[in-house]
């Protein structure tokens, strides 16, 4: 945690101490310090997803939680998530053409921690779905929150699409009509493994 946390204000150029950081009691951590919290797997795991997603620097643990959720639920869609993390519905509705569609998968399982950004050109978001399961398996497929457009302002999206490379998306969505663009995919993923 203490590596990611330094990362995190090196990288965003935050203006704090990362050990000063470190040393205060935060509401994900119940009131403990990061120092102290990061003992505890969970609690490790908490500040290493906030840290290692440019998250900020504080939130409720249950928001944190959520984010980090390993079960058996078949999709993202069904479950209620906390106040400011709802899935767009769009993903839901075929439009018959081809559109841009985008995906997000945060998973926690096992001794695998994985963070991931898709985007396609689709008809639906069940071809999306098919071309996650291929790339994940279905299992971790099944948690993917799949929106029709770019959410540029997404947590996940903010950190992992670099700056080009969300241009790159723009342009495309802008212009679907150019055939070039039919074929076009985007796939990154940051992927821990303990």
């Amino acid at each position: 945690m203490a590596s990611e946390t330094a990362t995190h204000f090196q990288r965003e150029s935050v203006a704090h101490d990362p050990m000063t950081w470190m040393l205060s009691p935060r509401r994900m951590f119940e009131g403990l310090s990061p120092i102290e919290a990061c003992l505890d797997r969970d609690n490790c795991m908490r500040g290493v997803l906030v840290h290692g997603l440019s998250l900020g620097l504080d939130f409720d643990a249950a928001d944190v939680d959520f984010l980090l959720k390993d079960d058996d639920e078949p999709n993202l869609q069904s479950r209620t998530p906390p106040s400011g993390m709802r899935p767009d519905n769009s993903a839901r509705r075929s439009t018959g053409r081809a559109r841009l569609w985008t995906a997000t998968i945060a998973y926690t399982g096992g001794n695998i921690m994985l963070q991931a950004f898709h985007a396609s050109i689709a008809r639906d978001p069940e071809d999306v779905a098919e071309r996650l399961r291929l790339r994940f398996g279905a299992h971790i497929a099944a948690r993917a929150d799949i929106r029709l457009g770019f959410h540029p302002a997404s947590p996940l999206t903010m950190a992992l699409v670099p700056d080009a490379v969300a241009d790159a998306i723009r342009k495309v969505e802008r212009d679907l009509r150019k055939p070039a663009n039919l074929g076009f995919a985007v796939d990154i993923e940051q992927r821990i493994e303990a």
